[in-house]
């Protein structure tokens, strides 16, 4: 199961990071270079997007 769930996670990351920069271009820029840099793990880059845009959300 953990596997699946990983392979999701790399699969749909482009997608969140692209949610992100219409909400929060900068932040989305910033773990796009974490990203690439090898700075986060995959569950970290996967959760940030999604707090960040549930935030967004929950403010308008």
């Amino acid at each position: 199961m953990q596997n699946k769930e990983l392979i999701r996670m790399y699969a749909f990351l482009p997608v969140k990071l692209s949610d992100l920069s219409k909400v929060n271009p900068e932040a989305a820029i910033k773990l796009l270079q974490d990203w690439g840099e090898g700075k986060k793990t995959i569950r970290k880059l996967w959760d940030e997007p999604n707090k960040a845009i549930e935030v967004y959300e929950g403010s308008n």
